[in-house]
């Protein structure tokens, strides 16, 4: 029945004109990034912090103003861990399946993964910003996070003085263009441009348009990435909608698969996202 499932899910990707990728954090699991998702997540991955911070204080700008150095320490491995990791094989294949498709990439993950891959960077809309930018709330820029390398305490996660500092003004330590939890500081502008190329792209799209849209471990705590792909689903008349995720594979509105028609369809995969790309990759022609 999988096997089936995933050469049906093949045909439909052929078949189709427009393919619209969302990505949560489960997309980067297989790449080796840590998911920060629940309190056991986090302490696998920062010891030195188990019973001292949840991943909400860490990505939050007032940990910047509380504990710089901790704060520096947890984004500067952050930053060295997505700079040397290579995204795994699956985004290839998907970008493989992109070609020749009206496409687009959105995601949560911060990472910059899918510019790493090779995917157009006008294509990608990073809804929570990305750790490869900084900011500063001082002089009111954001520019590439390129010649950051943060020097930390492995065993402590603690960041080495100087904590870094904006280029363009004195002794004001910078931050990465995240929009973290409880952030009123987050400058938006870079993501409000992709923001804005994907509504164009949104509204470019013409009813005859056969839509699919490829959901991989996006989960239902923090849901923005899910609902976006919803939204399509709903709004589209032609479009298929693939939730690939080993926990969280609910369906939207309780569609279920005995509803799927020749014109829209939805279908859950209950597996990580490398797994689920390379079984549907035996049925691509």
């Amino acid at each position: 029945m999988q096997t089936n499932l995933h050469q049906l899910i093949a045909k439909r990707i052929q078949s189709a004109n427009c393919l619209v990728i969302t990505a949560g954090a489960g997309m980067g699991v297989d790449s080796g990034l840590p998911d920060f998702r629940g309190r056991e997540g986090f302490w696998k991955n920062y010891i030195p912090f188990r019973d001292k911070f949840s991943f909400t204080e860490c990505a939050n700008p007032r940990f910047l103003e509380d504990h710089p150095n901790l704060f520096w320490g947890f984004y500067g491995h952050r930053l060295h861990l997505y700079r040397k990791t290579q995204p795994h094989k699956g985004f290839e294949m998907l970008k493989t399946w992109s070609q020749n498709k009206k496409s687009f990439v959105l995601t949560s993950n911060v990472d910059g993964h899918f510019q790493k891959a090779g995917f157009n960077e006008q294509k990608i809309y990073e809804i929570h910003g990305s750790i490869h930018y900084m900011q500063c709330t001082s002089c009111q820029r954001i520019y590439s996070a390129d010649g950051y390398n943060i020097i930390y305490d492995i065993n402590t996660f603690e960041a080495k003085d100087p904590l870094p500092n904006c280029k363009n003004c004195v002794n004001v330590i910078v931050r990465p263009n995240i929009w973290m939890f409880e952030d009123y500081s987050f400058m938006s502008d870079r993501v409000e441009e992709q923001e804005d190329r994907y509504l164009q792209f949104k509204n470019e799209l013409i009813s005859e348009d056969k839509i699919v849209v490829l959901e991989f471990g996006a989960g239902e705590a923090i849901a923005t990435i899910r609902m976006m792909g919803e939204q399509l689903f709903l709004k589209q008349k032609h479009i298929t909608f693939i939730r690939v995720n080993p926990r969280d594979y609910s369906s939207p509105f309780g569609w279920k698969q005995q509803q799927n028609t020749d014109d829209k369809a939805f279908y859950a995969l209950k597996q990580g996202a490398l797994e689920a790309i390379t079984q549907i990759q035996q049925y691509m022609l």
